[in-house]
C-alpha cells in the first residue's frame, strides 16, 4: 500500500509539472494581469468568507453524523479544516482520507466510526448536488451543450435513485450487524464491517430525526462552495453565471476521483473549469484565464480560511480549558 501511495505521489508530482508547464506557455497573461490588477477586494472577501463558513458547516455535519458520543462542535472545527487543507492540497482523494485519522488523534474517534461518518458525508454530498442539479439544469437546458446536459441529468438521476434506494433499506431493514461476517475474504469482511457501521450511522440520524438536519448542512456546505467560486470570479471582474459553476462542480466531481492527477487539484480544476466554460461559449483564452484565477483564488481560500479557523479554534478551546482548569 505505501509503494502504491509512494507511486502516485511521484507520478501526480511529475503531472503537475508538466500541466503547470502547459498553463505557463498557453495562459493568457494579459487577461489575468487585468484581472488581478483591478480586484475587487470586497469580493475576495465574501470569497473567503464563504468558504470559512463551508468549514464550519463541515464541522457542523460531522457532529451531527458522529453517533458514538456527543462532540462539541468547537473541537471539530480544526478538525474540519485541517481536513480541508489536506483534502485540497493532497492528490488523488488521498487528503480525503485524513478525516479518519485526524478524528482519531483529536477526538479518539475509532478508525471505523472515522470512516463511517466520512462515507455517510459523502452520501449527502452526493444527494444534494445531484437534488441541486436536478433544478437547475432543466432552467438552463438551452445553453447547455446535449454532452453535458444527458449526462448530467443521468448522474443525478443514479444517485437519486441511489439515495432512494438507501433511504427504504433503511425504513424497512432491521439491524443486523453479523451480516457478511461468513465471507471468507479478509477484504470483504472489512467492506461488510465498514458498510454495517456507515448503515448504521444512518439509523441514528434516521433515529434522532436528523437526516433533514444534515441535508441542510450539507446544501449549505454546497451553496458556500458555489459562493466561493462565484465571488472569486466576480473578485477578478470576470464573472460567470451561479449555475454555470453548479455544473463546473459536478463536472470535477468526476474528475477529482481520477487516480492520477496533479496536487493541489492542479490541471484538474483548470480541466474542469475550462471544458465547461467553453461549452457554454467562453473563448478559450478567457476560459483559461478565469479557470488559473478562480484556482489562485480557491487556493487562498482553502489556506486563508482553513489556517483562521483552526487556529482561531484552537484559541477558543484553549481559553474555555483554562478557565475550567
Amino acid at each position: 500500500m505505501k509503494k502504491r501511495q509512494a507511486l502516485i505521489y511521484i507520478v501526480s508530482a511529475i503531472l503537475s509539472v508538466a500541466l503547470l508547464a502547459y498553463l505557463l506557455f498557453n495562459l493568457d497573461w494579459e487577461i489575468l494581469r487585468v484581472a488581478f490588477s483591478d480586484i475587487h477586494w470586497g469580493w475576495l472577501g465574501l470569497a473567503l468568507l464563504a468558504y470559512l463558513i463551508n468549514i464550519f458547516l463541515r464541522a457542523l455535519r460531522f457532529r451531527s453524523l458522529i453517533y458514538s458520543r456527543p462532540v462539541r462542535w468547537l473541537e471539530l472545527v480544526p478538525v474540519s479544516a485541517l481536513h480541508n487543507i489536506l483534502m485540497y492540497l493532497m492528490p488523488a482523494k488521498t487528503g480525503d482520507i485524513t478525516y479518519v485519522f485526524i478524528a482519531k488523534d483529536r477526538l479518539d474517534l475509532s478508525l471505523t466510526e472515522g470512516t463511517a461518518t466520512l462515507f455517510a458525508a459523502r452520501f449527502y454530498d452526493f444527494s444534494v448536488v445531484a437534488a441541486f442539479l436536478t433544478v437547475l439544469l432543466p432552467l438552463s437546458k438551452n445553453e447547455i451543450p446535449d454532452w453535458i446536459f444527458i449526462p448530467a441529468m443521468l448522474f443525478c438521476g443514479l444517485v437519486l435513485l441511489v439515495t432512494v434506494g438507501i433511504l427504504v433499506f433503511l425504513r424497512f431493514s432491521k439491524p443486523n450487524p453479523e451480516a457478511g461476517n461468513a465471507q471468507k475474504s479478509p477484504i470483504l469482511q472489512k467492506a461488510f464491517a465498514i458498510w454495517n457501521k456507515f448503515i448504521a450511522g444512518l439509523r441514528e440520524i434516521q433515529q434522532h430525526g436528523a437526516h433533514g438536519k444534515v441535508a441542510l448542512l450539507t446544501a449549505g456546505v454546497w451553496f458556500c462552495v458555489y459562493s466561493n467560486f462565484y465571488f472569486a470570479t466576480k473578485s477578478m471582474g470576470l464573472p460567470v453565471a451561479f449555475y454555470h459553476i453548479a455544473v463546473i462542480s459536478m463536472v470535477m466531481i468526476p474528475l477529482t476521483l481520477l487516480p492520477l492527477q496533479g496536487f493541489a487539484n492542479l490541471g484538474t480544476h483548470e480541466v474542469g473549469w475550462t471544458s465547461v466554460l467553453v461549452a457554454f461559449n467562453y473563448p478559450y483564452k478567457t476560459a483559461l484565464a478565469i479557470a488559473a484565477g478562480s484556482h489562485f483564488v480557491l487556493l487562498l481560500s482553502v489556506l486563508v480560511s482553513g489556517g483562521l479557523a483552526f487556529f482561531g479554534a484552537q484559541f477558543f478551546l484553549k481559553r474555555t480549558t483554562d478557565k475550567h482548569g
